[in-house]
């Protein structure tokens, strides 16, 4: 609902809602075919695949995101560079063009705290907050 008013939601919000996405019809593998091929053009991701190879790769392709955001929390976002600052929203979904290094950085972060805090069996929930935590990210629109 507050994506739908022009607000982000905020990361204990989304983190209140894990249960949901981890069960069907949230869960990546009881998605819809056509909100599948959705996060998959999110993810730039061949969006025509059967749903089974589909839901498959968009797993996979959110699990390894996962992956590199915990290896990111150990090293910490300090260590990176403005393009690579850039490159690591860019990839989670985050449009920077017109954010500061410090901006990146915030939104990064937060994206972190909740990535950081999801099981496997939320990856549901983390595919979706691509879209939830940059759609009305200020100025990134």
């Amino acid at each position: 609902l507050q994506v739908q008013r022009g607000t982000q939601p905020h990361v204990a919000e989304l983190s209140a809602l894990r249960g949901l996405f981890s069960a069907s019809p949230l869960a990546l593998s009881g998605l819809q075919v056509a909100h599948a091929r959705a996060l998959s053009r999110v993810l730039f991701l061949t969006p025509l695949l059967p749903a089974p190879i589909l839901r498959h790769r968009l797993r996979s392709h959110v699990l390894e995101i996962r992956q590199l955001d915990r290896a990111l929390a150990r090293l910490g976002t300090r260590e990176l560079s403005e393009e690579e600052l850039r490159a690591a929203c860019y990839l989670r979904g985050l449009n920077s063009t017109h954010l500061s290094a410090g901006e990146c950085r915030a939104w990064l972060e937060q994206w972190l705290g909740l990535s950081c805090r999801l099981q496997a069996s939320e990856l549901s929930l983390l595919a979706n907050s691509l879209v939830l935590l940059s759609l009305n990210y200020p100025r990134a629109r």
